[in-house]
């Protein structure tokens, strides 16, 4: 059976501290045919660097490798060049810094029987936090009208589709979730594959330090967030956010993630105590 072309992309910008091992995590991957692009917003430090050090091994191993570096107007609109430039069936965005979870998870998730018509695969992701590494599992389709089915870096979607629909660049924060809310509208079919695909750094991407707007966008998304019920939601949620970093400015940074590891050990413990009894 001939298998398909998956691209790869990864976006930088001034990444050199973190983009080795995001490398380093494609080429160890299993599955061929692969295709890499890495797509830089001209970085000024070393990140180009090291992805001209690393592009014979991908050469090496079989890898189809791409690699640019200009000025964007954005993490979205770098993916966008990614999407143009990729020849794949399928493409995934593995942001700089983050990883797969080991080297079969390419060949792994894609030996999985996959529905005919489908038009994004996903599955579930570790989170690393400063306290722990968190489980954050991939939730059925019918979630989407709701909230992102899991995060984009455990995502493949068919590229022939996003060529049609690029990501929309008036949305800074949530591009990724208006490109799937999208796509489940139009009635698509999406699926979910409940294994570990990614393990990605949860403490300074855009998605964690900017929770509120990020959520601002997609009520904006969903056509919400001129509605009473939700003003007063985000009213709710801005005050506990701002109460809750006002008081862990008061708490030494030492004993604060002493408490946050913790309340992350109880939680595991109750869930782990919940499964038994069911």
């Amino acid at each position: 059976m001939c298998r398909e072309l998956i691209t790869v992309v990864t976006i930088s910008f001034n990444a050199g501290s973190s983009i080795r091992k995001t490398m380093e995590s494609v080429l160890a991957q299993t599955y061929r045919p692969l295709e890499y692009i890495i797509v830089d917003g001209g970085s000024s430090d070393n990140t180009m660097e090291i992805v001209k050090e690393l592009e014979p091994d991908f050469r090496n191993r079989g890898i189809a490798f791409r690699s640019l570096s200009e000025r964007d107007k954005g993490i979205y609109d770098a993916m966008n060049k990614g999407i143009q430039l990729a020849s794949g069936r399928w493409i995934n965005f593995m942001n700089s810094g983050d990883v797969f979870c080991n080297k079969n998870v390419i060949s792994g998730l894609f030996s999985f029987d996959l529905c005919a018509d489908v038009k994004l695969l996903y599955g579930d992701t570790l989170r690393v936090k400063s306290y722990a590494v968190v489980p954050s599992k991939g939730s059925v389709p019918e979630v989407t009208p709701l909230r992102m089915p899991a995060c984009h870096q455990a995502m493949f979607a068919d590229v022939a589709e996003m060529k049609k629909n690029l990501f929309d660049l008036s949305y800074h924060l949530a591009a990724d979730y208006h490109f799937v809310y999208n796509l489940y509208r139009r009635g698509a079919r999406l699926q979910y594959i409940p294994m570990d695909v990614a393990l990605c750094e949860a403490v300074d991407g855009v998605s964690s330090v900017y929770k509120l707007e990020v959520k601002s966008e997609c009520a904006r998304i969903r056509g919400i967030d001129k509605t009473f019920k939700w003003r007063l939601f985000f009213l709710r949620k801005k005050i506990s956010f701002r109460v809750q970093k006002a008081i862990e400015k008061l708490i030494p940074s030492r004993y604060l993630l002493e408490v946050k590891k913790a309340n992350r050990k109880r939680l595991e413990a109750r869930t782990r105590s919940m499964d038994a009894h069911r």
